[in-house]
Formats: C-alpha cells, structure tokens, sequence
C-alpha cells in the first residue's frame, strides 16, 4: 500500500513509518518543521503544514495520522487552544476529505476528559476534556462521518527509547536524580502504558485487516500491576533503587480494556516488561 503517515519526525510517527516500511509499504514520510531521521529521508517525503493549503501527496492508499500538537503530562495549558484546534481538529478535517482507502488516527485518552470509571472502555463517557482532548475529539468525529474504513487509537502514555512528556518519563527522570517518587492511589491497579512498537504492530494490522466501518478504541499494555509496581519497575529496570511516598489521591485511578482493541488484532507486551524495557533504554 501507499501510506502517507504524518508527524514522522515525531517519537510515535517514525516508530510506525519505520514499522510499515518494514512492512513492504510504499511510505510517504510527512514532517512539518522537527527534520525527518536519516532513514526515512532516503524514501519518499512530504513537507507541510497539513492545516495549510499544500496538495496531498498523489496516489495514496491510506492515511496514518500522527501529527499532532500537544501539552505535557500536568501541563495542560502551555498550549493555546487556537493551536490545538489548528494543528489538530482542522488538519484532520483537510486530511479526512482525501479520498483513501483506509484512515488511521491517532487519538488519545485525552478525549475522555475526566474519567470516573473503573475501567476505560471505548463507551467510557466524555467528560470535560480540555482542549487538547477536544481537539482529539473532533478529530475522531470528523473521521466518523467520512465513508470507508478507519481506526482512532485512544493511546495511554507512549514509551520507548526517545519518549518524552508522559508520566513514566517524568517518574524515571526523577528516580535517575535520586529524588523521592510521589504517587497516589499506590494499590490501585495501573496499565496505562503501551510500548511505541506495539502502538506501530496495530497500525500495520489496521491497514492489512481493517475494521469494516471506524472505530474508536483504547490501547495499553497487558497484564495491569498496583502504581507503586510501575515505579519498582522503572527503577528495576534503570538498576537504580526507589523511595515512594503515597500522596491523598484527588482523583480515582483507573485501568484501560485492552479487550476491543484485541478483537482488531492487538497483541501488546506486559506492564513490568514494558515499564522496565523502557527504563533500560532497551525496544524490541
């Protein structure tokens, strides 16, 4: 197939431009300012600001939207959202008008706002999201009412070498500095992680087994462990040792059903192998 995949210079998106070139696809690797990796830049290659009014590139057979723009974890506001609506709602809707076969969308658990359910399910109720999750909302709308198949993956914190922003990255920041870990919620289970390589294996699936109609569906790793396992796992991984204080929770936690996404051929790794992989610097 002929993939464009946007945001390729991105963390997620050259994990999955790589993974599909791997694949045999045909892929058109698209950035905007960040520059594409040398690997990528040998093949074919789109430069452009996708809320702008540049031609798609010709011939394509799908789409799989990476790019984004996006806050860090707790730092919801460092990003006007005029240029969230911009770079997110209103370059998938000029992207959701291309004539494609297939559309994948990376979306985010963003979109539910505040979460009150145990379990996150794709009919978990959406709940004041914040701009950026509304941005990501739309997003998935706008790819709802287009024909065809496609797939928004409401991604959990997205891991690997390179990764940044996310709660796991911010938690082994700290137990490298040898600064205490605050968490709360400590027993409560936690899977609300995937590693980037399992994100790019469901991208390939997307495109050679795609869901019949689109689908929006929740994405993390197997086999939940309690909080304060995550963090002995960060820190079993980087050989470092870890001292956790639990905090009063000010929100309840929850864990992701990976069962939808299975059913579409989902197969991720474990929680600890994923966590302490990630903290060893090491990928499959």
């Amino acid at each position: 197939m002929r993939v464009l995949v946007t945001g390729a210079a991105g963390f997620t998106g050259r994990a999955i431009a790589r993974w599909l070139a791997a694949l045999g696809h045909e892929v058109i690797a698209h950035w905007r300012t960040s520059p594409l990796p040398d690997d990528l830049i040998e093949g074919e290659t789109w430069q452009a600001d996708l809320a702008g009014d540049a031609p798609l590139p010709v011939r394509l057979d799908a789409i799989v939207h990476a790019a984004a723009s996006s806050p860090s974890t707790g730092a919801a506001g460092t990003v006007p959202a005029s240029v969230l609506i911009r770079d997110n709602a209103q370059a998938t809707a000029r992207l959701a008008a291309a004539d494609v076969g297939v559309f994948v969308y990376l979306s985010s658990l963003s979109v539910h706002g505040t979460i009150a359910d145990p379990v996150v399910t794709p009919d978990t109720a959406v709940v004041n999201p914040d701009a950026y999750g509304m941005s990501k909302l739309l997003g998935e709308r706008l790819l709802a009412e287009r024909a065809g198949p496609g797939l928004a993956i409401r991604l959990p914190a997205v891991v690997g070498p390179g990764a940044a922003r996310n709660w796991p990255v911010q938690v082994l920041a700290r137990l490298r500095r040898r600064e205490t870990v605050r968490i709360f919620n400590g027993d409560a289970a936690f899977n609300n992680v995937v590693e980037v390589q399992d994100v790019a294996a469901l991208v390939g699936q997307a495109l050679t087994a795609p869901p019949d109609r689109f689908v929006a569906v929740p994405i993390a790793s197997r086999d939940p462990v309690t909080v304060r396992q995550a963090v002995t796992c960060l820190a079993d991984g980087a050989g470092l040792s870890a001292t956790i204080e639990e905090e009063p929770a000010p929100r309840a936690s929850f864990i992701i059903d990976i069962g939808p996404a299975a059913a579409l051929g989902f197969a991720p790794r474990s929680t600890a192998a994923v966590l302490k992989d990630f903290a060893k610097g090491e990928t499959r």
